[in-house]
């Protein structure tokens, strides 16, 4: 199923899709999903991996890349409200190594072979990109031209101070946060609104609104704060080798104040893996970059790009 969405530069496409049984949405500006871009930028989001939260950084790289390339955001299995069909009775929630997988899963189902791929990671989407490097360094079905990690969790995620503040309650307490969001939920949508205005700020995008209360369904949150335990366990070790072997293709963008991957990863990457494309942000971006800075973000994308 898909819908239209009319934008100022162009127009985007929602896909409700099911990639090998987990639910799905694609999200599209310029050649979408039945179609065969030559040169494609796919978004891999963070978690929460709402597609919708990158609308405004997607439209802005479309924009400043002149419509030359396909710009795509896939969701996370699981974190959308697609397809209701397949959630009587399904209780299922995924974690972060089933996420991988589905990424994996929709390149090899959704993208055509001879494609011209740029991946464009963003928290935890950073960790998976690493992993597709990985995957299909080998295959020659796939060209992946170029790689941006952006605010990159790829490492140490428990010890890092939100990691730290967090492990309680992820460990603990998920049951009590969906219990919480299922009785927000209940409120009428224009009171929502109101005070999801009121919690995010008046300068936030628009299309985090429409992005947020999404999350406020118990199962799209479950999915995510299993997701969220599961990288805390996981993700520990940077990897290196990965990092080394494409790091000509590799810009990792830190964040000067990132909760997540704090400047001392940033320094440890750069003296671990000599000649890395490691930058850090100068003009004070958030880890949560989409919510105030997805613009800004899309057109520093679009530079990078063409240099």
């Amino acid at each position: 199923m898909m819908r239209r969405v009319s934008l100022m530069s162009g127009s985007i496409t929602r896909h409700d899709v099911v990639v090998r049984g987990k639910p799905t949405e694609v999200l599209c500006v310029g050649q979408s999903l039945q179609e065969a871009p030559e040169n494609l930028v796919l978004f891999i989001p963070g978690n929460p991996g709402v597609a919708s939260y990158y609308t405004s950084t997607m439209q802005s790289l479309y924009a400043r890349l002149g419509g030359s390339h396909a710009v795509w955001t896939v969701s996370h299995a699981g974190h959308c409200l697609t397809l209701p069909s397949l959630w009587p009775g399904r209780q299922h929630v995924y974690n972060l190594e089933e996420q991988v997988e589905h990424k994996l899963a929709f390149l090899e189902d959704h993208i055509p072979r001879g494609t011209k791929i740029t991946l464009v990671g963003h928290s935890i989407g950073c960790h998976i990109i690493l992993r597709l490097l990985k995957h299909f360094q080998n295959n020659t079905d796939f060209t992946i031209t170029r790689s941006f990690l952006l605010f990159p969790t790829i490492e140490r995620m428990k010890a890092s101070p939100n990691g730290v503040r967090l492990w309680p309650v992820l460990q603990y307490l998920r049951w009590f946060v969906a219990l919480l969001v299922w009785a927000v939920g209940l409120l009428p949508g224009k009171l929502k609104d109101t005070i999801l205005l009121w919690h995010l700020g008046e300068d936030v995008a628009p299309c985090c609104i429409g992005a947020t209360r999404e999350l406020l369904h118990a199962r799209v949150v479950q999915n995510m704060l299993w997701m969220a335990y599961n990288e805390l366990l996981q993700v520990v070790e940077p990897d290196l080798d990965t990092i080394e072997r494409h790091k000509d293709k590799i810009l990792l963008y830190y964040g000067a104040s990132d909760g997540w991957c704090p400047q001392s990863y940033w320094e440890d990457m750069r003296a671990r893996v000599e000649g890395v494309e490691a930058l850090l942000c100068e003009e004070g971006y958030q880890h949560a970059f989409v919510l105030k800075h997805s613009r800004q973000m899309g057109e520093k994308l679009a530079r990078w790009m063409k240099t």
